[in-house]
C-alpha cells in the first residue's frame, strides 16, 4: 500500500490517507444515494486503488469527481486516471421486505501511463438485489483511451447473521468473484469480506484467495 501512495498524485494520496484515518457519516453502496446527498469512495486493492466523489442531484441521478490507479499496468507500466462521470437510476422495484436496482455511468478524464497521457472514457453498470438478510450485486466499469483498455467485473454475495434495524449498525458476510483485465494478473479471484456500516458510514476489510488484504471505506454527507 504504501508503494501505491507514493505513486499516486499527492491530491488523490492525501484523500485516501484522510477518508482512511478519518471514517466517521444513510449509507448505500450505490453510484445514486438521495436528493442532495454526497458520497466519499474508497477503494483498495493488491495492485490498484480508486476514489470518489460524488453528488446526487435527485434520486435518479448523481455528478462525480474521483481517480483510478492500476500498478503494473498491461505488465509493465502503470495507470493513472482522473476523472468526471455522470450516473442514472434506470429502474428500481420495491417490495415489503427487498428492493432491486439498476445503474448506469459514463465518464471521460484523462490518463496517464508511463509511456504517454490522453483522453479517457469510462462506463459501468450495477445490479444489485437487497433483504436485510442477503445482498447480491454485479458490477462492471471499462475504461478506454486510444491504446489501452481496461476493465473490472465483480460479483457479489452477502449474508447477515441477524436481520438490522435500519438505523443500527449492520454486520455483513460478503463473498465476492472479481476480475480486473490487462492487470498484473488478470486471472478471476475470489475474495472474503467482513462489512460493517450504519447510517453514518460503511467499511468493508477482507482478503482475496492469495493472502492480499483489501478494503472499502465509504460514508455519506
Amino acid at each position: 500500500m504504501k508503494q501505491w501512495l507514493l505513486g499516486l498524485p499527492s491530491g488523490a494520496a492525501c484523500l485516501l490517507t484522510l477518508i482512511m484515518l478519518s471514517i466517521s457519516a444513510p449509507v448505500s453502496a450505490r453510484p445514486v444515494t438521495y436528493t442532495g446527498g454526497q458520497v466519499l469512495v474508497a477503494d483498495v486493492h493488491p495492485n490498484s486503488m480508486a476514489w470518489r466523489y460524488g453528488y446526487s442531484g435527485s434520486f435518479r441521478w448523481s455528478a462525480s469527481v474521483g481517480g483510478l490507479y492500476v500498478d503494473d499496468f498491461q505488465g509493465q507500466e502503470t495507470l493513472d486516471i482522473n476523472y468526471v462521470r455522470g450516473a442514472r437510476l434506470l429502474k428500481r422495484w420495491n417490495w415489503p421486505k427487498a428492493q432491486a436496482n439498476v445503474f448506469v455511468w459514463g465518464g471521460v478524464g484523462h490518463a496517464r501511463t508511463a509511456s504517454k497521457s490522453d483522453i479517457s472514457g469510462h462506463a459501468g453498470f450495477q445490479a444489485d438485489f437487497e433483504t436485510r438478510r442477503i445482498y447480491t450485486s454485479v458490477v462492471s466499469e471499462h475504461y478506454e483511451g486510444p491504446s489501452w483498455r481496461y476493465r473490472t467485473d465483480t460479483v457479489a454475495l452477502g449474508f447477515a447473521p441477524y436481520e438490522h434495524d435500519f438505523d443500527k449498525t449492520a454486520l455483513w458476510l460478503v463473498v465476492k468473484g472479481m476480475r480486473a483485465t490487462h492487470s498484473k494478473d488478470d486471472d478471476p479471484k475470489s475474495a472474503f469480506m467482513l462489512r460493517l456500516f450504519n447510517p453514518k458510514w460503511w467499511l468493508e476489510v477482507g482478503v482475496h484467495d492469495n493472502g492480499d488484504l483489501l478494503g472499502n471505506v465509504m460514508f455519506n454527507f
